[in-house]
């Protein structure tokens, strides 16, 4: 991704190099300022959207459209209780079942939150490509992961 303009501007807070800010450390680097992209719009906009885009598409690998679509996933799931530690083997239309809307129940695959069915399917899609044989889904009681310690 092309770097913004403010590595030759000075940082708005500390009116040194955005790189050398001591302040902000430098957090801003990125950001379009509007005094710098014309009449302070349009440009400055499609760069922070461009920007976060990015970052999406780098987060969020499985959103990928180009993943070719199988008719049946061969990849394993095992689900496992984060609150009796216990684990089995789970089909994917069991997965169907779930009730994805249910906000005290949270599931999570690597340390992401697994939101959806469809969500569910397109990671283990990316999982089976990527070569894995099996995946774990973790579930537990919303309290559970927000309860820091």
């Amino acid at each position: 991704m092309e770097k913004a303009l403010c590595n030759i501007m000075n940082c708005p807070f500390s009116h040194r190099a955005c790189t050398e800010c001591g302040i902000y450390r430098g957090r801003h680097r990125y950001m379009a300022f509007r005094s710098h992209a014309g009449d302070g719009k349009g440009d400055s906009e499609n760069a922070i959207a461009a920007y976060f885009k990015s970052m999406e598409k780098l987060s969020n690998p499985w959103d990928d459209q180009s993943i070719p679509l199988k008719e049946r996933l061969t990849i394993r799931l095992t689900l496992i209780d984060a609150e009796s530690g216990k684990a089995r083997s789970c089909e994917i239309d069991e997965a169907k079942t779930w009730d994805w809307k249910d906000p005290e129940t949270m599931r999570i695959i690597n340390d992401r939150i697994v939101t959806s069915f469809e969500h569910l399917v397109r990671i283990l899609r990316y999982k089976e490509e990527q070569g894995h044989q099996e995946v774990e889904l973790y579930e537990f009681p919303r309290f559970m992961f927000l309860a820091g310690g």
